[in-house]
């Protein structure tokens, strides 16, 4: 007998709802350790097989999908949106985490999502890593801003002084982690090495892909590690009247694709075959943006392809 766990994830606990033939089941723990073993003995001898799933937040489920993977209970985390879509299909009307957690069981049920995969302890270091110190630099961001629109108080200057020291110097310390948590890891270092032999792609790039892809080889096609990027395009057309301009649909990993539109500007200029392909779009008339766009797509797609056959990049 299957049984489908929808879990609603949220930073302090999680509702659950689990499904078995015709019955429903509903119960509310804790994000923590206990919370985790009192999950798993309400779900003890409740069905044969399991398959549970949940939504992919900021981290949130991160410890309780590797809890479950470990007792040998498949896990899917799924798109938001994907979630979204089907309870709309449903007509779902009210929206509470007990609801929510229903309708990612019946997601889960109807829709059978791959099972999720968990990162090598080293890629989830890298990870958490990587997206500290972009944190960081978002921060120091903001700091600067204040700092340019100035302030009549000088202990106030002298304060944000002190922290975007501070912010500087604690980017340096966890960048400097990075670089040394790469060169530990023989696979790391060999794929951040064929990452880097792209031109446009610099060595900080190249962590956040290696960090927000762990496995290339996962993805069957170039269009779907696009897609996972959000960096498809998006036609908007319906019979013979409505014929919209095509977008991308930014439906995908929102840190890589901002990731990946940086190195497009670096590519632009210094990458022989993306600067032709660039140059070749600009004369047929697209807009910059539509260029940048594309040339962060064809960067994938390159990435994609050198991790895929472990050969590096090669001007043709």
């Amino acid at each position: 007998m299957e049984g489908f766990l929808g879990i609603d994830i949220a930073k302090q606990k999680f509702d659950v709802v689990l499904l078995v033939d015709k019955t429903k089941r509903h119960k509310v723990f804790d994000n923590d350790d206990s919370g985790f073993l009192a999950l798993a003995a309400w779900l003890d001898g409740s069905c044969d097989r399991l398959h549970a799933c949940m939504e992919a937040t900021a981290g949130f489920g991160d410890d309780l999908a590797l809890f479950l993977v470990a007792r040998d209970i498949v896990v899917s985390m799924v798109n938001p949106l994907r979630v979204k879509a089907f309870g709309q299909s449903e007509m779902v009307r009210t929206k509470t985490d007990k609801v929510d957690a229903g309708v990612i069981a019946r997601f889960c049920r109807a829709q059978r999502p791959a099972p999720w995969v968990p990162p090598s302890p080293n890629l989830r270091e890298l990870r958490s890593l990587v997206r500290r110190c972009a944190a960081l630099k978002e921060l120091r961001v903001c700091e600067l801003q204040r700092r340019a629109q100035g302030t009549a108080s000088e202990a106030v200057t002298a304060s944000l002084d002190r922290v975007i020291q501070l912010l500087d110097e604690e980017i340096k310390t966890v960048s400097a982690a990075i670089t040394a948590l790469i060169a530990s890891d023989a696979h790391l270092s060999h794929s951040h090495a064929l990452l880097v032999s792209i031109p446009g792609v610099g060595a900080q790039s190249a962590a956040v892909l290696l960090a927000e892809i762990p496995d290339f080889r996962a993805f069957s096609h170039n269009k779907k590690i696009a897609a996972f990027a959000g960096l498809n395009p998006q036609e908007h057309q319906s019979g013979s009247s409505v014929q919209g301009r095509s977008r991308l649909s930014k439906i995908g990993n929102a840190r890589l694709r901002a990731t990946l539109y940086m190195c497009a500007l670096s590519a632009r200029r210094h990458n022989p075959t993306l600067k032709t392909f660039a140059d070749r779009l600009t004369e047929a008339g697209k807009a910059p943006k539509v260029v940048l766009a594309a040339v962060a797509r064809k960067l994938l797609v390159i990435a994609y392809g050198i991790m895929k056959t472990g050969k590096e990049f090669k001007t043709a």
